[in-house]
């Protein structure tokens, strides 16, 4: 059985009013330009919603890949 494991993240930019769910570890580089790390998860919709929850105004900006790939094996493991 093929397992995916990932960590999302939810990166904020409080100067720019931009959040980011990531679990691309070369955007782990945004903590050297000011970027904040607020929270980490196994599962992709926690720190989507998580990011949402937050958000207010900023913009909240997302890997459309990564949710898909969510939402696929998702359906995988489900059948």
């Amino acid at each position: 059985m093929y397992t995916y494991t990932s960590v999302y993240r939810v990166l904020v930019n409080r100067k720019e009013g931009r959040i980011l769910v990531t679990g691309k570890e070369e955007d782990l580089e945004l903590l050297a330009k000011g970027w904040e790390l607020l929270l980490e998860s196994l599962d992709w919709e926690e720190a989507f919603e998580y990011a949402l929850e937050i958000a207010g105004d900023d913009i909240v900006e997302w890997y459309y890949d990564e949710a898909v790939k969510k939402r696929y094996l998702t359906s995988l493991v489900a059948s």
